[in-house]
């Protein structure tokens, strides 16, 4: 019974300190810079993939377990209707019609981007743009993203190094035509890699001027292999599958968020 008791008033007890840490918790992300993150952006050929709305929402929950930012949205935001932000033709043909009009210091400002796709960071966004969009969610930073490479395939590598000498001292062993045959099963030995990438890019914009603030790019791989023995023996698969792709875009966004962290934490981007 008085086991139970001190049971009951521990389970309470820690009851309650969870309790008090969550207004604390939510203290300390509200103090913290108010974003929203922008759909990414697929400029790969893997249109019908959609790999733009998988990373978007696992950037998102990154985003929201690191308990760093102040999301003002609970999903990702389509702004690819801002289409000036996106689409260099449509900005060029505005700073041309400036120029037209007698206002000829656009076409001069190197720090202004063609494109929020070709932006690096330093440069300038379509500042009416960006404004309109964080005054739209209330935030004072949009994270934007873009895939640029998605790719699925296999590698073979027939390296001998190690199964050439082992080939040579079975013949050795053996001796005549049974080492050479036995040589040669081994020689044929090969590990079969496949596979999938993908590589892209995250920036985080100061909503009121359009500044870029912070850029980086990542690569991102999952993989598995198979050993073959001519056409005796494998162990491991090389089929390639949905899975290698999801795991994948689940390493490309913890790795492009975990640098996005880093930053933040050295002071680099607020």
């Amino acid at each position: 019974m008085k086991k139970a008791v001190i049971l009951m008033i521990t389970a309470i007890m820690l009851a309650c300190v969870e309790l008090s840490s969550v207004p604390a918790l939510a203290q300390r992300i509200e103090n913290t810079h108010s974003c929203v993150l922008m759909k990414f952006v697929n400029k790969t050929r893997f249109k019908k993939l959609a790999p733009e709305e998988k990373l978007s929402d696992l950037v998102m929950e990154k985003l929201v377990a690191s308990g760093k930012f102040n999301l003002k949205e609970i999903r990702p935001i389509d702004a690819v209707v801002e289409n000036e932000l996106y689409n260099a033709n449509t900005r060029s043909e505005r700073l041309v019609n400036e120029a037209k009009r007698g206002n000829y210091d656009a076409l001069f400002e190197n720090e202004q981007a063609v494109s929020i796709l070709e932006a690096y960071q330093g440069q300038i966004i379509s500042p009416e743009q960006t404004a309109a969009i964080g005054k739209k969610h209330g935030a004072e930073y949009l994270i934007q993203g873009t895939i640029l490479n998605v790719s699925m395939g296999k590698t073979e590598d027939r390296s001998t190094s190690v199964t050439s000498g082992f080939a040579g001292i079975m013949a050795g062993v053996w001796g005549g035509d049974t080492g050479r045959r036995v040589a040669g099963v081994l020689c044929d030995t090969k590990k079969i890699y496949s596979g999938s990438n993908i590589q892209c890019e995250l920036r985080v914009i100061k909503a009121a001027n359009g500044e870029i603030v912070w850029h980086d790019m990542i690569t991102a791989a999952s993989k598995q292999e198979k050993i073959k023995i001519a056409d005796l023996a494998s162990a491991g698969t090389d089929e390639l599958s949905m899975n290698l792709y999801e795991m994948a875009l689940d390493q490309a966004a913890q790795k492009i968020v975990d640098e996005l962290l880093a930053d933040v934490d050295e002071g680099e981007v607020f």
